[in-house]
C-alpha cells in the first residue's frame, strides 16, 4: 500500500460501480424524457421522418428505454442490489414472459409486451432525488410549454401531418389522426392524436405542478393545460386535471385531525379500481358481450363491451391464467403478433382489468398495493394518486403517457415509504445492540470523556 493511501477508503470496484448506477441514472432520464417528446411531437416526427427517409428514428426511444432497462438488470446482477419496487416488477416482468411464451409461442409477441412496459419500468428506476432535479422540471415545463402551443396552433390551422399516411415495418399508420366527435374536430397539436396529445399533457403538467411552489404558477399551468385538454375533447383528462386542482388548493389544513385526505383517496381508489371491472362482469352476466354501433359513446362501448369481453377472455382463459394470467403478447399492439383476441378488447382501458387479465391473481394484489403505495403519497404529491383513480376506469394501459403517470405515482408512493422503513429498521437495530461496559481501568488523561476533568485537577471517583 502506497504512502497516503487509506486502508479505510472505497474499494475500487465499488466506486465503479456508483459511478455506473450514477451515469445509468442519467441516461435513464433522458430515455424517459424522449419517450415524453415523442407523444408531444408523434404527428410531426412521423410526418418529417418520412419525407425525408428517416423513419428508423421513430424507434430510437423505444430501443433507449430497452436499453436502459437491461443494463439496470446487468448492474443488479454485478451488485446484487436492487430496490424493493423493481424486484417485484422485476419478478413479475420474467414471470409473464414465461407465461407468454407456454401460452402463445411467439418470441416477437412477447418482447412486444415487454417493450410495452420498458417505460414504467424506467420510471421506476429513476429515484426521487432525479425526479426533483432542476432539470428534469425545466424539461418537462419546456415539453409542456410546446405541447400547448402546438394544440393553439392547430386550432387557427391545419397541420400538414393531419391525415398523412405512412408505412412502418409495412403497417399503414396516420401520422396525425383526423378525428371528429358529434361534429367537433378533435385537435391533435403536434402529436399524433387528439387522445395521446391530452394524455402526454395531463402527464407534464403534473410533473410540473409537483415543484411549482407559488399558487399563482400553479393556477396559470392549471388554466393552460385544462384550455388545451378542453380543445383536445378528452374528456376523462379534463376532469381528472379539474379534480387534481380542487385537491391541490383545497385547505386540508382545516381538516388536519380527520385526515379527510387519505380516506377520500382510499375510498375514490378503492371504487375506481374495482366497481367498474364489477359492471363489466355484471353485463357479461346478463347480457353477453355486446356489439359496437356506431354513435354509441365511448363509456357505454366500455360497459356493454370492452369490459364484458374482457372478463369473457379471462373465464375462456381457464383456472391456470387467472392465476397467472395470460402473460405478455396477450392485449394491445402485441396481440396483433399473434392474432388471438384482436380488437376491440386488444386496447384494454381499465386499470384492474387490464392487470387482472394480464398478471393474474398475483396482479390483482400488486393492484391492491398499487393503492396501498397511492394513499400514503405525501401531501404535495396527492393530486397525483387522484387523477390515477380517475383515470383508472378509461387509462389506455398500453401508451406511453399512461405507463410514465403510473410508474410516477408507484414511485412517489413506494420509495418515501421504503426509506421511512429503512430508518425505522436502523435505529431498531441500533437500540438492539449491547451496549459497552465501563472500563473501570481507563486513563482519564486519554479519555475524551474525562479529559478537561483532569486538566482541572480533579478526575472521577476523588473528591
Amino acid at each position: 500500500m502506497s504512502a497516503g493511501a487509506l486502508p479505510y477508503g472505497p474499494r475500487p470496484a465499488r466506486k465503479r460501480s456508483q459511478n455506473f448506477a450514477a451515469l445509468l441514472t442519467t441516461l435513464t432520464g433522458t430515455a424517459v424524457l424522449l419517450i415524453m417528446a415523442r407523444e408531444v411531437f408523434g404527428g410531426a416526427a412521423r410526418y418529417y421522418f418520412d419525407r425525408f427517409g428517416l423513419g428508423p428514428l421513430w424507434f430510437i426511444p423505444d430501443l433507449a428505454v430497452i436499453a436502459v432497462v437491461l443494463a439496470r438488470l446487468l448492474l443488479a446482477a454485478v451488485t446484487l442490489r436492487l430496490p424493493t419496487p423493481l424486484i417485484w416488477l422485476f419478478a413479475a416482468t420474467a414471470v409473464q414472459m414465461a407465461v407468454g411464451i407456454v401460452v402463445y409461442q411467439n418470441a416477437v409477441a412477447v418482447f412486444s409486451g415487454f417493450k410495452l412496459l420498458c417505460p414504467l419500468i424506467a420510471v421506476l428506476m429513476l429515484p426521487p432525488t432525479y425526479l426533483n432535479a432542476k432539470v428534469w422540471r425545466w424539461a418537462c415545463l419546456a415539453l409542456l410549454v410546446v405541447g400547448i402551443a402546438g394544440v393553439a396552433i392547430d386550432t387557427r390551422a391545419t397541420m400538414p401531418w393531419t391525415g398523412y399516411s405512412v408505412s412502418q415495418f409495412g403497417v399503414e399508420r396516420e401520422a396525425g389522426r383526423e378525428w371528429w366527435i358529434h361534429g367537433q374536430e378533435r385537435i391533435a397539436g403536434l402529436g399524433a392524436a387528439s387522445s395521446a396529445s391530452a394524455s402526454i399533457l395531463l402527464l407534464l403538467a403534473l410533473i410540473v405542478l409537483r415543484q411549482a411552489r407559488t399558487w399563482h404558477v400553479r393556477l396559470l399551468i392549471y388554466v393552460a393545460t385544462l384550455w388545451a385538454l378542453n380543445v383536445t375533447t378528452s374528456r376523462t383528462n379534463l376532469i381528472a386535471l379539474a379534480v387534481a386542482m380542487v385537491i391541490d388548493f383545497w385547505p386540508w389544513r382545516w381538516f388536519q385531525g380527520l385526515g379527510p385526505g387519505r380516506m377520500a383517496l382510499g375510498a375514490l381508489l378503492s371504487v375506481c379500481f374495482f366497481l367498474p371491472a364489477l359492471a363489466g362482469l355484471w353485463f357479461l352476466a346478463i347480457d353477453g358481450v355486446g356489439e359496437i354501433s356506431v354513435g354509441m359513446s365511448s363509456m357505454v362501448v366500455r360497459v356493454h363491451v370492452t369490459w364484458p369481453g374482457i372478463w369473457d377472455m379471462i373465464v375462456d382463459g381457464g383456472p391456470a391464467t387467472a392465476l397467472l394470467g395470460h402473460g405478455f403478447g396477450s392485449v394491445g399492439p402485441s396481440a396483433f403478433y399473434t392474432g388471438v383476441y384482436v380488437s376491440p378488447f386488444s386496447a384494454v382501458d381499465n386499470l384492474f382489468l387490464y392487470i387482472f387479465y394480464q398478471f393474474g391473481l398475483f396482479g390483482v394484489l400488486m393492484g391492491v398495493e398499487l393503492i396501498r403505495r397511492l394513499v400514503r403519497v405525501p401531501r404535495p404529491d396527492r393530486h397525483i394518486g387522484f387523477v390515477i383513480a380517475i383515470l383508472s376506469a378509461t387509462i389506455n394501459c398500453q401508451g406511453a403517457a399512461p405507463l410514465v403517470l403510473i410508474g410516477l405515482a408507484a414511485s412517489l408512493g413506494a420509495y418515501p415509504a421504503l426509506a421511512s422503513g429503512a430508518r425505522g429498521r436502523i435505529q431498531k437495530a441500533i437500540r438492539a445492540l449491547p451496549r459497552p461496559a465501563p472500563n473501570p481501568y481507563r486513563n482519564p488523561r486519554r479519555d475524551p470523556e474525562t479529559r478537561h476533568w483532569a486538566r482541572g485537577g480533579w478526575t472521577p471517583g476523588t473528591s
